[in-house]
């Protein structure tokens, strides 16, 4: 298996999921790792029950896309650490993930469903 080829496609998505984290959030200067929601304050309060509900309603969407980036930057990193210490492509029972599922999916750890 051509763990580079693999590896090159890992840190191209890591590249774009950062710059669409950083769309919709921001770095934590506590934890480099983590992200935090970043939200576009308005100053004005809303005049009307609706203005309300579409603030909340864009803020929920921010944080489910926030939140899926981020589960799946966590996806690829793990990948690529599987890649450094020479356990890329195995799953955790042992067994060997077919290139196939890692072409669909680089960052692919588990093959027999029971592992995340």
């Amino acid at each position: 298996m051509d763990n580079i080829k693999f590896k090159l496609k890992l840190e191209e998505e890591r590249q774009k999921l950062e710059e669409q984290l950083s769309q919709v959030g921001r770095r934590n200067p506590s934890n480099p790792d983590d992200w935090e929601p970043q939200f576009n304050e308005r100053n004005e309060q809303p005049s009307a029950q609706d203005e309300m509900a579409d603030k909340f309603e864009d803020m929920e969407q921010t944080l489910a896309l926030q939140n899926s980036y981020e589960t799946r930057l966590m996806a690829v990193r793990d990948a690529l650490n599987r890649i450094e210490n020479g356990t890329y492509g195995k799953c955790n029972c042992g067994k060997d993930i077919p290139e196939e599922r890692l072409e669909a999916d680089p960052a692919a750890s588990c093959m027999c469903g029971t592992h995340s």
